[in-house]
């Protein structure tokens, strides 16, 4: 008779606990999720190279510009707390701290039927709009008129040259 394997865990996401099916899709996950520019949208690989990327975009001086746009990245967005340091290199399941996959590892042997997280969280969800429930009695709010691409809409301040940089303009 042979070695029993060891059950091959899924791959997980480090920042958030979501479980893939791929590793290509957990990268693909965290490119999207936890490694997005703020600024220019640019989908980077690690938190460390997000931090580096957001202190480089530099090119505006404007003191609006500077005051519009945060330039040092001290956490990784949407991480769990005490996973949002942006200098542990994690690519995928590499570079997870080994007390943490031994930790998720021992917690799904625990709970199998347990998810980690639920994946309702997905960007077609809700999309971070609040519902126009019509039960609290109140009628709805009438649209506002968008401005013509490229204006600022009422009470927004005048664009800087980033701004068209990031629009592509």
């Amino acid at each position: 008779m042979g070695r029993k394997k060891k059950k091959q865990l899924k791959p997980w996401c480090w920042y958030c606990n979501r479980e893939f099916d791929d590793e290509k899709i957990l990268i693909q996950h965290q490119k999207a999720k936890h490694f997005k520019c703020h600024i220019c949208h640019k989908k980077l690989y690690t938190g460390p190279g997000l931090s580096i990327h957001c202190m480089q975009m530099t090119s505006c001086t404007s003191l609006l510009c500077l005051f519009r746009y945060k330039r040092k990245i001290d956490k990784v967005p949407n991480a769990l707390p005490g996973r949002q340091n942006t200098e542990i290199e994690i690519y995928g399941m590499e570079g997870i701290p080994e007390e943490d996959l031994q930790q998720h590892e021992k917690q799904k042997l625990d709970h199998p039927a347990k998810r980690l997280k639920d994946d309702s969280d997905d960007d077609d969800s809700n999309s971070g709009f609040p519902t126009t429930s019509t039960s609290n009695n109140m009628p709805p709010m009438p649209p506002v008129p968008m401005p013509p691409f490229g204006m600022p809409g009422p009470g927004m301040p005048p664009q800087c040259h980033l701004d068209q940089w990031v629009l592509g303009q």
